[in-house]
């Protein structure tokens, strides 16, 4: 019976595994009554691959509880005898698994690095296994740059272990979730180029593996076309990442079809990737279109299970208010989104301060649009500090839009009148934003002119301001003069990078 639910599983019959993989549970369970050392082993093993069937299933908080039982059990068995280390780590690999599919990031942290300890010498299989959940547990809470270094290591394994594997094979589809994750992990450390290219590879492994409409691959390829899209979209391949996002969204409704109750996640956050680009393309109404059906989804989903889903729909909640054209309503989805950041980041900061930071970069944004600039100010300061932060911990990760949110600070400061603050303030987002520039030149040339050319016309509007004054015979120039040469000379670069980005922007589509 444990036999037939894999198989049922691995055809996609995702309730009918449940179903089976239950009643095994519950005849190993009874036969424990009587002889429970030789069945403990067996039961460990149906109730972890029962969290697995009820994942796919759409049930994540009961495959959590499943989970848990597993790990409870195999504790047991391994108190009993330590030979069945590699089972204990298994079992803890499906739990943080299931955690982190339920938002509690920091528990499967902990329950991946557990199963990592347990074993001195992992064979590189279940190594690989391990690794895989624990890159995910990194990345959410905050630990990027380890994140990357994890992903990597068990890509390397994969690439090797996959080698003679079909096409299809476990170990093939393993090697796909992989570079998936390992993608993911490049673009958040700003890599995003090879991010792309990993991300291509992923989506050609997918499709290389599709032999009709198998759910769980037509999944992962689905999963793997929204995350190439979004990388695309930060090399400003706009046409390319469009098209990918809606290719996704198409093969997301297609499984929603066959099996709502699974797939309505996943066509959620595809629609939320399809809004974003279709707002790149400056097709606005549909963008709203997409991102609302998403938001609605997400409610749907929250409303049932907050703790797993929170986070996705705050995200589609501010993606939602970026894309919405009426000024009080896009108000109202930031404020919202800033206010469910708040909630995720009192129960994980490191995994959500990122996040928090660009939901209120995006509130003071609106707030200067509808004229509240004293309100700006205080969420732009707040904005600035927990970006700070970020950049203690992941520099890299933040320094785009640390630029960002520093030269809109300063602009905002300027309207207020608050000139010497503002041109402090725009001389520090110059400097991050060449920073940003020296490692990810494309991506950052944008916000590098903006901030030359606001900084320019600071120092220009001083300089005039100062014309009337004098300079002894023999002098040095005046400070304003001075100043009027630095605008020039930030007002020709700020130029130069304009061109650059437009000539780029040309040859991207």
């Amino acid at each position: 019976m444990v036999d037939e639910a894999v198989e049922l599983s691995r055809a996609g019959r995702f309730d009918d595994a449940v179903e089976t993989g239950r009643r095994a549970v519950e005849m190993l369970s009874g036969l424990t009554a009587r002889d429970r050392g030789t069945v403990l082993p067996t039961l460990v093993l149906a109730c972890s691959n029962l969290s697995y069937y009820l994942s796919d299933a759409g049930r994540p908080t009961e495959a959590l509880e499943c989970a848990e039982e597993a790990v409870r059990l195999a504790r047991e068995l391994y108190a009993i005898d330590r030979r069945h280390e590699e089972q204990l780590a298994e079992a803890l690999d499906a739990l943080a698994r299931r955690l982190m599919s339920c938002g509690r990031t920091p528990e499967a942290l902990t329950a991946g690095r557990e199963a990592l300890a347990l074993m001195d010498v992992c064979p590189d299989v279940l190594l690989s296994r391990l690794l895989e959940p624990y890159a995910m547990a990194l990345a959410a809470t905050g630990q990027h740059a380890e994140a990357l270094q994890v992903s990597d290591r068990a890509l390397q394994l994969l690439r090797r272990l996959a080698v003679d594997q079909l096409v299809g094979s476990q170990m093939h589809d393993a090697l796909g979730r992989v570079l998936s994750l390992h993608a993911n992990r490049l673009f958040e450390a700003g890599r995003w180029e090879e991010a792309v290219d990993v991300g291509a590879e992923t989506v050609a492994h997918f499709r290389e593996s599709m032999t009709g409409s198998q759910p769980r691959r037509l999944g992962y390829l689905a999963t793997a076309l929204k995350n190439q899209a979004v990388c695309l979209a930060g090399v400003r391949r706009t046409a390319e990442a469009l098209a990918a996002a809606a290719e996704a969204v198409e093969l997301s409704r297609e499984l929603v079809a066959a099996q709502p109750e699974v797939h309505h996640p996943l066509l959620a956050s595809c629609l939320d990737t399809y809004g974003g680009r279709l707002s790149e393309m400056d097709r606005r109404a549909e963008a709203a279109a997409a991102t609302d059906e998403a938001v609605k989804l997400y409610r749907a989903l929250a409303a049932v299970d907050r703790a797993v889903y929170l986070s996705r729909l705050a995200e589609a909640v501010g993606n939602q208010g970026a894309v919405t054209e009426d000024r009080q309503a896009s108000l109202a989805l930031t404020t919202e989104a800033v206010q469910l950041r708040r909630e995720l980041v009192a129960d994980n900061r490191a995994g959500h301060l990122r996040d928090l930071a660009l939901s209120l970069l995006n509130l003071a944004n609106g707030l200067a649009r509808s004229g509240r600039l004293d309100e700006a100010l205080a969420v732009g300061e707040e904005t600035l500090e927990l970006q700070r932060e970020v950049a203690t911990v992941d520099r890299p990760a933040i320094l785009s839009r640390h630029a960002e949110m520093l030269r809109r600070q300063a602009v905002w400061l300027d309207d207020a009148g608050r000139t010497v603050e503002a041109l402090a303030l725009g001389e520090e987002a110059i400097a991050v934003a060449r920073e940003a520039v020296a490692g990810n030149r494309a991506a950052n040339l944008k916000i590098l002119s903006y901030a030359l050319e606001d900084q320019a016309a600071r120092l220009e509007k001083l300089s005039g301001r100062g014309s009337r004054q004098t300079r002894w015979p023999g002098g040095t120039p005046s400070f304003s003069k001075k100043k009027a040469r630095r605008a020039q000379v930030m007002a020709r670069e700020a130029q130069e990078l304009w061109a650059e980005y437009q000539q780029g922007a040309s040859a991207s589509g």
